[in-house]
């Protein structure tokens, strides 16, 4: 085996790690979200209707969970649409509320 022949060998090694890593998350983050799109959540500072959601894999600590990322425009607290609303993002890991109803533990489930 020579050079070359091993560094591609390891880059398929990491390629393909990176997408089943990327498949666990997904499916981690997904599995404990009660939020659907069309819904009410609220954070310590803004309500949003959810539009869209991605994955974040950033945290405080170094092992942090996956969450999502639910993006979506500023409502009032009743849920109606502002006069001048803007686009807003909430972390699962800061889910106060879904629907006006209070949520256990961030939306992670028992």
């Amino acid at each position: 085996m020579t050079e070359q022949e091993y560094r591609k060998a390891l880059h398929e090694i990491r390629v393909k790690a990176e997408k089943e890593r990327v498949m666990l998350a997904r499916k981690f983050a997904t599995e404990h979200s009660p939020v659907k799109v069309g819904d009410y959540i609220s954070d310590n500072c803004d309500t949003i209707r959810v539009e869209d959601w991605i994955i974040s894999h950033r945290g405080y600590e170094y092992n942090s969970l996956p969450c999502l990322v639910y993006k979506g425009k500023t409502c009032k607290k009743d849920g109606t649409p502002r006069k001048y609303s803007k686009k807003c993002r909430i972390e699962q890991r800061n889910l106060l509320r879904l629907n006006g109803e209070p949520v256990k533990n961030h939306g992670y489930g028992e």
